[in-house]
């Protein structure tokens, strides 16, 4: 794996610190009390911007594309799934559509074919970490270093050189931007979600996704199975009603590199 070599750019919430830090030590000879609570909002700060998939309070994100076309892209997180995978690369295939997989490295590595065929049809491989652990973020350095590197060698091994990560269930901390810079990543959340909880709640996920929709979103969905099988037929039928709501409303689905106007991988040979 080459690892790139770059200064990892000051983050808001670098800024942020030192001003309050400075503030903190200025206040503690007036007021100790107002020193502790410019502390406490520094913390408070930067614990609130890790559940907000949207900020960049933390370091780079990209959440969002170009507007002012009415372009949204399409991406899915979790998979791939020999049980919903397959079947929504048809539904995609149907309306002629172009979307990005977000898999983990344990998935991949358990069904390689679908990655290929993920390829084959002309979509998008990104980096969601080897194990999407919920709770990777709130670990080591160490730990989160390990979760996006082993599932990057896992897709240089199927011939895809992942550019974009995107953390599980979209939450950041400070960590993540020195990794993803060290191995030559950078981070992409969403701005539009159905609140699904990962397939547990699809029942009316187009009605919340469509109500919200705007130019420029980056949509996420799911293609991990649903946890009652009961669901199964109502999340490819949710999907469906999606792709035709975001067409009758005069959107377009586009790549996300398009949107983003960024490479999301590169193909390269089987090692």
């Amino acid at each position: 794996m080459v690892m790139k070599d770059r200064k990892a750019a000051v983050s808001p919430a670098h800024i942020t610190g030192i001003v309050l830090m400075i503030a903190a030590a200025a206040a503690f000879f007036v007021q100790p009390f107002l020193s502790a609570a410019l502390l406490f909002l520094y913390i408070v700060l930067c614990v609130g911007a890790c559940f907000y998939p949207q900020t960049n309070f933390l370091g780079p994100v990209i959440s969002r594309g170009r507007s002012g076309e009415k372009n949204v892209a399409i991406t899915f997180d979790d998979g791939p799934s020999e049980v919903t995978t397959i079947k929504i690369l048809d539904l995609l295939d149907r309306y002629s559509l172009r979307a990005t997989f977000f898999v983990s490295g344990l998935n991949a590595t358990q069904y390689p074919g679908l990655i290929d065929e993920i390829i084959r049809r002309g979509h998008s491989i990104g980096n969601h970490s080897m194990n999407h652990d919920p709770l990777v973020m709130l670990k080591s350095y160490r730990v989160l270093y390990r979760e996006v590197y082993e599932a990057q060698v896992v897709l240089r091994k199927m011939g895809v050189d992942a550019m974009a990560f995107r953390p599980p269930v979209g939450i950041i901390n400070p960590k993540l931007p020195s990794i993803l810079d060290r191995l030559g990543l950078f981070c992409v959340t969403f701005s539009c979600r159905a609140m699904d909880a990962g397939n547990v709640r699809v029942k009316n996920m187009a009605v919340r996704i469509l109500k919200k929709l705007k130019d420029g979103d980056i949509i996420l969905l799911h293609d991990k199975p649903p946890c009652r099988s009961e669901d199964h037929p109502v999340l490819f039928q949710e999907i469906e009603d999606i792709l035709k709501g975001i067409q009758d409303r005069g959107f377009r689905v586009v790549p996300l590199a398009r949107l983003i106007e960024r490479e999301i991988m590169i193909l390269e040979s089987r090692t």
